[in-house]
């Protein structure tokens, strides 16, 4: 692993180097720059033991408030990071109104909560060099087509990640950066989270704004008692009579918007974007059980 030290001084040097290049107008070499960071930051995150509870996560939380308060964070972001960090450790889901709109003025770093002016309020930049921070990349848009392409793909990429596997190998616990899963709990919550985005697609079909109900899916394991090829069977039968309806949605559908506890106001496009990213963030983790249980 490289030098934890290194790696974070060249991260920081790499995003002034970046900065100054925007600054110039060398917007291809700050996109080089910006790839080598987040390569480097996510390499060492990948190779690090992350904390793996709530609690574990509060503490780290209140451990770091103190430095934030240090490097001159605004209070009220500041106030906000506590308050998650307080319903974390109380064992509560943050949603939507715990945790208001923030953007970062990308001139001078100014933050703003809440209401977002026409103009930054320290600097005086647009609103529209503002950026803006969603509660996941998941959430981020994906061209519909794209969208459709990915979902389709899923339950032939897991067929032939189970080939050959056997009851014993499912069954056997790998621990990682998520904890000790087995392929049976990673495919098994794979398919319980493909039932909820069915079911979300469904209410947005019958309703114009749906209530989409927050769930946390890693306790969602309901699918254990399945053996994986029957899991990956219903899989592929859930996901075939979803794509059925997707396909013939009009695009009023994929824009109607429903209204999520955690993420706020989500169209349809952005939920189904949602669920096939996350099921390509788990191929990863599904891809390292199936190499470590063996053929």
């Amino acid at each position: 692993m490289p030098d934890d030290s290194a790696s974070y001084l060249n991260a920081y040097a790499m995003q002034r180097l970046r900065r100054a290049a925007t600054d110039q107008g060398h917007y291809n070499l700050a996109m080089l720059l910006n790839a080598a960071q987040t390569s480097i930051t996510t390499r060492r995150l990948a190779a690090e033991s992350l904390p793996k509870s709530d609690r574990a996560l509060a503490e780290g939380v209140a451990d770091l408030l103190p430095q934030l308060q240090a490097a001159g964070l605004d209070p009220e972001l500041l106030a906000q990071i506590d308050w998650a960090r307080a319903k974390l450790a109380a064992g509560e889901l943050i949603l939507y109104d715990d945790a208001p709109p923030v953007v970062v003025c990308r001139v001078c770093g100014q933050v703003i909560l809440q209401s977002i002016p026409e103009h930054c309020p320290q600097c005086g930049a647009g609103a529209l060099v503002f950026e803006s921070f969603p509660a996941t990349f998941y959430l981020e848009p994906l061209p519909v087509p794209m969208i459709l392409d990915h979902l389709t793909r899923t339950p032939d990429w897991l067929a032939a990640l189970i080939d050959g596997l056997n009851d014993a190998q499912a069954a056997q616990l790998v621990d990682g950066a998520e904890g000790a899963w087995s392929l049976q709990e990673a495919i098994g919550h794979v398919l319980d989270t493909q039932e909820l985005i069915a079911q979300r697609v469904n209410l947005f079909m019958q309703f114009e704004s749906p209530n989409l109900t927050a769930a946390a899916m890693w306790n969602q394991i309901e699918s254990a008692n399945l053996t994986v090829t029957e899991m990956v069977a219903h899989f592929r039968q859930s996901r075939s009579a979803m794509l059925a309806i997707l396909q013939a949605a009009s695009p009023a559908h994929w824009r109607r918007v429903g209204q999520h506890t955690e993420f706020g106001p989500v169209t349809l496009q952005q939920q189904c974007g949602y669920f096939a990213r996350h099921e390509q963030w788990h191929m990863a983790q599904m891809t390292r059980l199936r190499r470590t249980v063996g053929a």
